[in-house]
């Protein structure tokens, strides 16, 4: 939320990730104020889709399982 958000940029912290509604929402600093980024600007080579589906699984073995086939694409 935008009240979270205020706090984390006193602290300089430059992207903040939410789980808010079943789905990841991204946000990076940028010249004092936070933007909604689709895509992290820190760790640009994981597949955010494919993280929140796999956090949304029941099961943790195959939420592992399905994350690691995912990256190995």
């Amino acid at each position: 939320s935008i009240d979270k958000l205020e706090k984390y940029k006193r602290f300089n912290i430059t992207e903040v990730w939410f789980w808010e509604n079943n789905q990841l929402s991204l946000y990076h600093l940028k010249n004092g104020n936070y933007e909604q980024i689709n895509q992290s600007e820190l760790l640009p080579d994981v597949d955010i889709d494919l993280l929140a589906s796999c956090v949304l699984m029941p099961y943790i073995i195959d939420a592992r399982t399905a994350f690691i086939k995912g990256i190995k694409k």
